[in-house]
């Protein structure tokens, strides 16, 4: 962990972990991609790299298939090995090239998560397979901090035709994270999420 400080500005934890941005869902419901999402002069995923990238040293940015990017990122891109298998083939595609031992996933779509979160993530699995928010009973895998042997059981869930990634946690040696602001776990499912996303940015909500 290297810690930095700029001059009159907050001190900035750099984790020794990876950040996996999960950018190829089909967006079905919003009725177009949610990747490439306006937000002000930038793009959905472009936001959320870069409010949660300053406190890792790499960042991963999957896609279900090439034809997903549409401009040049200057992020190291994966795509899936499975076609049609969900956020799970995003993640096996990421800890497949992850530099370290953690990385920390976190869907596109979900612009409300900060540092902390991803830092109490990294920080909670130690000596497990992941560490994941579970919100009302529900779990949060697709922002979560997964290590390195949790790899294997993704490639084998997939092969073995299990794409739910909520299934996940009963493959894997689990830390739950509780009692967490459940605000910062919504995701932009439609349009009126996006709106009121937008809506609150211009309030300088987040």
């Amino acid at each position: 962990m290297e810690i930095y400080c700029s001059h009159g500005g907050p001190m900035i934890v750099v984790m020794q972990a990876t950040l996996l941005v999960l950018a190829g869902g089909d967006s079905r419901r919003m009725g177009r991609t949610k990747a490439w999402l306006a937000v002000g002069e930038t793009t959905l995923l472009r936001w959320v790299v870069d409010r949660l990238a300053p406190a890792f040293s790499e960042v991963v940015v999957s896609f279900a298939q090439p034809e997903q990017v549409r401009e040049h990122l200057p992020y190291r891109l994966v795509f899936d090995r499975k076609p049609d298998a969900g956020p799970l083939a995003g993640l096996e595609a990421g800890l497949g090239v992850a530099k370290h031992e953690v990385t920390f996933a976190v869907a596109c779509d979900m612009p409300y998560v900060t540092q902390e979160i991803a830092q109490m993530a990294v920080a909670a699995s130690a000596g497990c397979d992941a560490a994941i928010p579970r919100i009302d009973g529900r779990a949060e895998p697709t922002c979560a901090a997964y290590r390195r042997p949790a790899l294997p059981r993704i490639t084998a869930a997939l092969d073995a035709g299990q794409y739910r990634a909520s299934d996940l946690a009963e493959q894997l040696e689990v830390t739950w994270l509780e009692g967490l602001d459940a605000h910062l776990f919504r995701s932009l499912n439609g349009p009126d999420d996006y709106e009121r996303f937008r809506h609150e940015l211009s309030r300088g909500d987040n």
